[in-house]
């Protein structure tokens, strides 16, 4: 009869692998970011200026489940703010025939979702630890 080695639940799925995984999708989403359209990347500037006023600890971007419709009008607030303060710079023309665009919106939300999910996972070390 053999001897099979039996391995503890614990030891056979360790924990700094699974935080691992998450840093390599936090690395991968910023890297992909860089290569975003400059209308686009703009609009990123503004939406992390925006979370960056709700990043501490205890704010409602940690929750376990966001509040859905907070998140839409942060989305609402960083359009206004953007449509009224328009730059006059001309490598903001792309920014500003992107305001103009009737799905903008829904691309800040976009955008809005996944720097959320960026921080989430790079500030908490990972899903586990909400």
């Amino acid at each position: 009869m053999k001897d099979h080695k039996i391995l503890p639940f614990y030891m056979s799925y360790p924990l700094p692998i699974a935080f691992e995984d998450d840093r390599d999708m936090v690395k991968d989403l910023e890297y992909l970011q860089q290569m975003y359209p400059m209308g686009a990347k703009k609009l990123l500037a503004e939406v992390n200026k925006a979370l960056s006023i709700l990043d501490y600890e205890g704010s409602m971007i940690y929750d376990q489940y966001p509040d859905r419709f907070m998140l839409y009008k942060m989305g609402k607030d960083i359009l206004e703010s953007l449509r009224k303060n328009p730059t006059k710079k001309k490598e903001d023309e792309q920014l500003a025939k992107l305001l103009e665009w009737d799905g903008i919106d829904e691309l800040i939300l976009v955008i809005l979702f996944f720097e959320l999910l960026k921080r989430r996972h790079q500030n908490n070390g990972g899903y586990l630890k909400f």
